[in-house]
This record gives structure tokens, C-alpha cells and sequence, in this order.
């Protein structure tokens, strides 16, 4: 996976667009509620699954997006499956 922290931007290594990440409540990972799966939490002020993806493939993350496109992802810049991308901001 390859994000972009300047547009928020989560495109598979080979290019393609898996989400463009947003979060208007920004809630820490821990404060999420576990559940029955290691690899999602809910989050009690929207009721939405959030989805860590620390140990999934680009394909997972695709047929994920496939079969729910409004799913929330969790990613941490130092996950082993992830390549920050784009171009450092220009300051004037």
C-alpha cells in the first residue's frame, strides 16, 4: 500500500485508488470498542467498523472497499505494508 498524507490518498503499490481516508470524529484506536475480530473496532460515535490494516494485501483492501466502499480503514505510518508517498509541502 502507498498512502499520501497530503490528500489522504491509499492507492495499492501498483497505482490504483483503494480510499481516500477521512475522519470527522478522529478516534484513537484504543478508544475503539474491540469486538470478535483482532482486525476491527467499532467506533461508538458513528457506529461504523473500522478495519486496521496492518496485515492485509492491496487485493484484501480492494474486495473490502468492493463490498462496503463507505468501510473505515486504520493505518499507521510505520506499518510494514505501507509506502508514504507524495511530495513534502512547499513553504513559502
Amino acid at each position: 500500500m502507498k498512502f499520501d498524507p497530503r490528500t489522504s490518498r491509499l492507492f495499492t503499490d501498483d497505482g490504483r485508488l483503494i480510499k481516500q481516508l477521512y475522519c470527522p470524529f478522529v478516534v484513537d484506536w484504543e478508544k475503539l470498542q474491540p469486538g470478535g475480530d483482532p482486525t476491527a473496532r467499532r467506533c461508538t460515535i458513528c457506529q461504523h467498523s473500522v478495519t486496521d490494516t496492518a496485515n492485509f494485501t492491496d487485493e484484501d483492501l480492494l474486495q473490502l472497499m468492493a463490498k462496503n466502499p463507505k468501510a473505515c480503514l486504520k493505518i499507521d505510518f510505520d506499518q510494514s505494508n505501507l509506502t508514504l508517498t507524495g511530495s513534502p509541502p512547499v513553504c513559502k
